[in-house]
Formats: C-alpha cells, structure tokens, sequence
C-alpha cells in the first residue's frame, strides 16, 4: 500500500466558518445517539463543496472511484462512500460512534485526534480528517484566515492525493522497493535526513526563494534566469549529497515535490478564487501556502508557481493526470534544459 499521512500537512499549519450558501446534504446521522455538533455538519458540509470546486474548476481531476471519506468529531464518525465522487441525492451518509478510535477502512486503527491524511493502493482510497472542533481542543489556531477556513484548504490538498495514488503513488511505492527504503519513506523523510546540514539547509532556503522571485516576476527574462539558477543549484546539491547510499533522492526528492507543490496549490487556488474562500492572495499566501515549515510543501509550490508564471504547457493534465512526468522535468521542459 501506498500511503500519503497529513501529518506534514498538519503540523506545518499548527506551528506555523461558516456554512457555505446553497451547500446541500448536511450528513444525518443514523442513530440517534451519534449526533455531529451543527457547526461541525456545516464545516463538513462546505469542505465537500469546495472539494467540488476545486475537483473539477482549479485541478481538472476526473473521475475517482472507490474514494471514501471519513470525518470525525470527538465520539462520532461520518463515512461516506460517495460524497467526494457523487453530488446530488445520490450522496449518502452513515453515522456511527467511535468511543475514542477511528477504524479505517484498512483495518488499521487510529485515535481520534487532531489529523487530515489520504491513504491509497490499487483497489481502495480514502481521506480521513477530523471536525473543527476536534482541532479546537486540539490546541490548533486559524490564524488570519479563520480556522475553518483554514482546514478547507487543508482537506483540498489532502484530498487531491488520491488522483495522484494511481501515478506518482505508485513510483513512490517502486522506489521504495528498488531501494530496500522504510515504510516511513515520506514527504518530510528528506527534510528529516539533511535538515541539520547547514549548506544544504541553505541551499533549499535559497532555492525556495528563487523560484518565488521567479513567479512574481515582472518580465519573462528576469523570471526564466531566476528560474534555472534556482534549477542549477539544485543540481548541485544533488550532486553533493545524492550519492551513493542517498542516490534514491535525485527521484524522490522529486515525486515528493509533486505531491506537496500540486497540493498546496489546490489549497492556494481555493483560498484565492471568488468561487472559494475569495480571500486576498497576499493572506492566502502568508496564512497558508507559504505558512509551512516543511521543504517539500514550500520548494513545491514555488516550483508550480513558476512553472505558471513561464506559461508552459498546462502542468495539471499530469500531476492530476496520467503522471507522465514530475514537475521538475516539465520545469527543465519549459527552461529547454
């Protein structure tokens, strides 16, 4: 199995609504002493909707089958089966208290705490995220964009994980069988290995900061040269350290700076758009998308930014896609590297 954890996702928000007009289908619970707190059934129920949105408007993800969905308050579980792939009266709801631990539809069990993850093989995905009222008591703060607000963002990037199982998720899996590499092998493993490393620390700091200026950019020239020295001392950092036992890292560093960058940017895009949270791009990009404390999300997302900026051929028809190529070698496309 193939399994992408929030844990990134979520620590980098800690450390670092209302209901939406017109949203449908508030969950109803099946038994009557399972009951989901009222501003937690609308949390639920705007996060669907802009899962709608951002689905179809902002990635372009088609059609996923078999994705299941679970949210949680502190003793009730929601799951359903179809309301990330369905719309409408077919979208369907069952209640049911967990006394303390989730059940997930793997078998694994997990308590029921402050989390939002995607998890995958071939046959089954599901997306596990608990209400903003677990997160509350979880000492977690929403900082200028309001906490809900904030967790919608959140569950966008999670939840565009599971198009990309299918194709990035399995290269990750690939690798880890062709490197012998742990379970643990994950978005954050790269900054966990080298983060006490003070050059190559740098160089990630400045690398990110390039491909930022590189996005912002007034003209193309300036943009295009900020974008290969950023792509150029990548290179080098690659060829310092990516070496012999640390080889796999010239491919996944890669893989996981798709991920993390596509991700973030749904999250980015929603937050941004008049159909989202239409909040200005200057507090969506401090309170989230550059609120995180991990390279993978951050590089990541200055790279799919830059790649925008230099207007090559649409990145998302393979990062939600057919996965045909990562994003650092669409960027080496666009550059004519």
């Amino acid at each position: 199995m193939w399994e992408k954890t929030g844990v990134a996702v979520l620590l980098s928000v800690i450390v670092a609504g209302c209901e939406m007009p017109g949203a449908d289908h508030a969950p109803s619970p099946a038994r009557p002493d399972c009951v989901v707190p009222p501003a937690d059934r609308a949390w639920i129920d705007r996060a669907v909707a802009a899962w709608r949105i951002a689905k179809h408007d902002i990635a372009g993800i088609g059609d996923i089958e078999n994705f299941q969905a679970i949210f949680f308050s502190s003793d009730c579980m929601l799951t359903s089966s179809n309301a990330l792939t369905e719309a409408g009266s077919s979208v369907t709801w069952e209640a049911n208290r967990h006394g303390g631990t989730i059940t997930l539809p793997d078998g694994d069990e997990m308590p029921a705490l402050v989390t939002s993850f995607t998890s995958a093989n071939e046959d089954r995905a599901f997306f596990v995220m608990s209400t903003p009222s677990v997160w509350r008591a979880g000492g977690v703060e929403g900082g200028p964009l309001g906490l809900e607000t904030l967790m919608v963002a959140v569950m966008l990037h999670e939840g565009s994980h599971v198009a990309q199982s299918p194709t990035y998720g399995l290269q990750v899996t690939e690798l880890q069988q062709r490197y012998s590499l742990p379970e643990s092998f994950g978005d954050d493993s790269l900054q966990k290995q080298f983060e006490h490393d003070e050059d190559f620390t740098a160089s990630i700091t400045r690398e990110t900061e390039l491909f930022f200026q590189a996005a912002a950019a007034a003209d193309d020239a300036t943009a295009y040269r900020l974008a290969r020295e950023a792509r150029d001392l990548m290179r080098v950092r690659a060829d310092r350290w990516f070496t012999d036992n640390d080889e796999y890292w010239r491919e996944g560093e890669d893989i996981w700076l798709t991920f993390e960058g596509s991700g973030q940017w749904v999250g980015y895009q929603w937050l941004i758009s008049n159909r989202g949270a239409a909040v200005p791009t200057s507090a969506a990009m401090d309170g989230f998308a550059r609120r995180s404390k991990w390279w993978s999300q951050n590089e990541g997302l200055a790279i799919v930014l830059t790649l925008d900026r230099l207007g090559g051929p649409s990145w998302q028809r393979h990062a939600f896609g057919d996965g045909a190529q990562t994003m650092l070698e669409m960027l080496d496309v666009v550059l004519g590297e």
